[in-house]
């Protein structure tokens, strides 16, 4: 190679080195949280900060198909390797309002965040640096959120109709169970006089139902009210007497029938709705005297109690409604419950349905 050509190409040469040696400038388009990328769970992401070069902050996306706890880490430098940058970490959730927010030294490598997200809602962690120029990682890992975690003492953690769990207040149970036909309830895991002042009346008796002093032998209300032609005695409906007999007769041809003169061989209209008239009767009006309470029973819950996943009913039915240890019956037509105690005006049944299934439902019929 010529003297020439040599002197040509050594400054071209000093140039390339110089270039070569030169610091590169970090530039990325996340310094303000509009533009913040994603930050993925588990992936460990590799960023650089650099505040001589005009790279002053870097901002990142937290966000999440379903609510969880979010656990973010940023690492500057090691245990054994100091950083150089000062400056702020913030976390924002999707309104801007500040979460938590940590101040970076270069004393400290390791930077923890802990904050709940809400499904599909974007949280951010920006880094914001004053002086200095280091590279960071960063990372984030979700986990599932403990719905019960914040019950209080006074709190029970229970499964939810959608299959979810949520803090309930606890029902407090009665053990062993209060004697009803003493007139005791129970009231926040107490048996407690559902009468106030107790009845101390010679022949009277509380009627847990009503809260009130009822004589001995009477007082019972039909529920629910007799049908036409019956009338109310101890609980239960009891068919009216009608009295017999055609004033004046009949004519040849015709039969007193409740009280009316019918042809031969028809039926009359039956003053009672459940009583029967066919050939076989006779063409006479027939009941069994309490054709009223061959139906279902018809009633309301009184109180519930939780049992685990199912549920105590205490029902406003009892014994001289008719209700029997062992019969079935139905809660608003759709929850199926067994009688386990049957008590003079009361009565404890089971469901399988939980509480919050049950909701409001009141109204239960019970199969004789």
């Amino acid at each position: 190679m010529n003297k020439r050509l040599r002197r040509a190409l050594v400054p071209l040469l000093v140039a390339g080195i110089a270039a070569a040696c030169s610091p590169v400038r970090y530039s990325d388009d996340d310094e303000i949280c509009s533009k913040a990328k994603p930050l993925p769970p588990i992936v460990l992401v590799k960023d650089e900060i650099n505040v001589s070069f005009g790279d002053r902050a870097d901002c990142k996306q937290v966000k999440y198909f379903k609510d969880a706890v979010a656990k973010v880490e940023y690492r500057i430098g090691t245990a054994f390797e100091k950083h150089n940058i000062k400056g702020l970490l913030t976390v924002y959730d999707s309104d801007g309002q500040v979460l938590d927010q940590k101040a970076v030294d270069p004393s400290v490598f390791r930077y923890d965040f802990e904050f709940d997200v809400i499904a599909q809602k974007p949280f951010f962690v920006e880094f914001k640096a004053t002086d200095g120029n280091y590279a960071y990682s960063s990372q984030v890992r979700f986990i599932k959120k403990d719905p019960c975690a914040k019950c209080t003492a006074e709190e029970d953690c229970v499964e939810t109709v959608d299959g979810g769990k949520a803090c309930r207040p606890k029902v407090l149970v009665c053990a062993p169970e209060c004697d009803e036909e003493k007139g005791m309830i129970c009231e926040k895991g107490e048996c407690i006089p559902a009468c106030n002042p107790p009845c101390t009346r010679r022949n009277y008796r509380c009627d847990i139902d009503t809260g009130e002093c009822v004589r001995k032998g009477g007082g019972y209300s039909c529920s629910p009210r007799c049908k036409r032609g019956y009338r109310c005695r101890r609980g239960r409906c009891i068919k009216k007497t009608v009295a017999s007999g055609c004033k004046g007769g009949c004519k040849p041809g015709t039969i007193c029938q409740a009280n009316k003169c019918v042809p031969l061989g028809k039926c009359p209209a039956c003053p009672n709705p459940t009583d029967i008239c066919s050939k076989a009767t006779n063409f006479k009006c027939r009941g069994d005297g309490d054709s009223a309470n061959t139906g279902p029973i018809v009633g309301r819950v009184a109180s519930t109690v939780r049992s685990g996943q199912a549920t105590i009913l205490y029902l406003n039915r009892g014994k001289r409604h008719g209700v029997k240890r062992g019969k079935r019956g139905t809660l608003c037509g759709k929850y199926k419950f067994v009688i386990t105690n049957a008590f003079a005006t009361r009565s404890k049944a089971k469901t399988n349905s939980s509480i919050e299934q049950i909701g409001d439902c009141k109204s239960v019929v019970i199969k004789r």
